[in-house]
């Protein structure tokens, strides 16, 4: 009877906790300007494809270069053109902004 009594009141107690943990997954939305970004200091997910989109009213050209420094991607995004599918990236690779304005990376 005592060791059903814990038993209970150890499984009462999980119950309550497990009710607290909240998973909160915010967006992903990453505006970028003009410049080199490496895909690690973004915490970008490996392996994983994005969304990019120029949300200025500049040209933009983005290109997406590897370790070994060669542009495995490019895209020219013109004045708040439409959405574009990027990657999948690994953590070594870096993107690349050149032009006025900002672009927004989403999932």
């Amino acid at each position: 009877m005592k060791k059903t009594f814990i038993i209970l009141s150890a499984l009462l107690l999980l119950s309550f906790n497990m009710n607290n943990l909240a998973v909160k997954a915010a967006p992903l939305n990453i505006q970028l300007t003009e410049g080199v970004h490496s895909v690690k200091d973004l915490k970008l997910v490996e392996n994983k494809t994005y969304k990019i989109q120029n949300t200025s009213a500049g040209t933009i050209l983005m290109m997406r270069i590897d370790g070994d420094q060669q542009i495995m991607e490019s895209h020219r995004l013109l004045e708040n053109s439409p959405i574009y599918n990027i990657g999948p990236f690994r953590y070594v690779d870096k993107i690349v902004i050149l032009g006025p304005g900002t672009v927004t990376i989403t999932e």
